[in-house]
């Protein structure tokens, strides 16, 4: 299990106590799952999610962590990598024809009341250097709806080169970070276990 800490936050692995604020915060509110998952889900769905996202540390160094607030322990959302096929997005510059190369995304969510004060950068930056110190990655992806500004921009404060995807079935954008680029994750994190 993974613990990460930051100036204001700490990264720790999911527990069936987060039931209650990820629903809140997360899968009940149409405007943050909007872009997140599509659409809001029942406590029922949220506590199968939950579960799922608990056994993720335990047999894998992926996953998503709970992002509380340093001084209250108060949930304000999630940040994680998720390795999965990549069979919907392109960059202009893949081979054609391109093989469905399996990526880690970099993904995020935060409740509402928590944009705009830095948290989901400064998690972000946190997961990023977890992902390219100890693991040792290669490039993280990521992606946004055109229409989701807010999630296309954290991505090019974070260093992430964005571009249109190049697939003909999933419009919005690419965004990829390749490992060596630390000077766009600077910044004190420190990871404890």
């Amino acid at each position: 299990m993974k613990v990460l800490e930051t100036e204001r936050l700490i990264l720790r692995p999911f527990t069936m106590e987060d039931l209650q604020d990820v629903h809140r915060e997360v899968f009940s509110d149409p405007e943050v799952c909007h872009f997140y998952c599509g659409k809001t889900r029942t406590p029922e769905e949220t506590a199968e999610w939950l579960a799922y996202r608990i056994t993720e540390w335990k047999y894998s160094r992926f996953g998503r962590l709970a992002v509380v607030l340093k001084d209250t322990q108060e949930f304000t959302g999630f940040v994680g990598l998720e390795a999965y096929p990549n069979s919907f997005s392109r960059l202009p510059d893949d081979p054609q024809p391109r093989h469905n190369e399996v990526e880690v995304e970099l993904s995020f969510a935060f409740g509402k009341r928590y944009w705009g004060k830095g948290y989901a950068s400064e998690a972000s930056r946190a997961m990023i250097r977890y992902a390219f110190d100890d693991l040792n990655m290669r490039r993280l992806v990521g992606g946004a709806a055109v229409e989701n500004e807010r999630s296309r921009k954290l991505q090019e404060r974070l260093g992430f080169k964005v571009s249109l995807n190049a697939h003909p079935d999933w419009p919005g954008y690419v965004t990829v970070l390749d490992n060596g680029t630390q000077a766009a994750v600077a910044g004190a994190v420190h990871s404890a276990s």
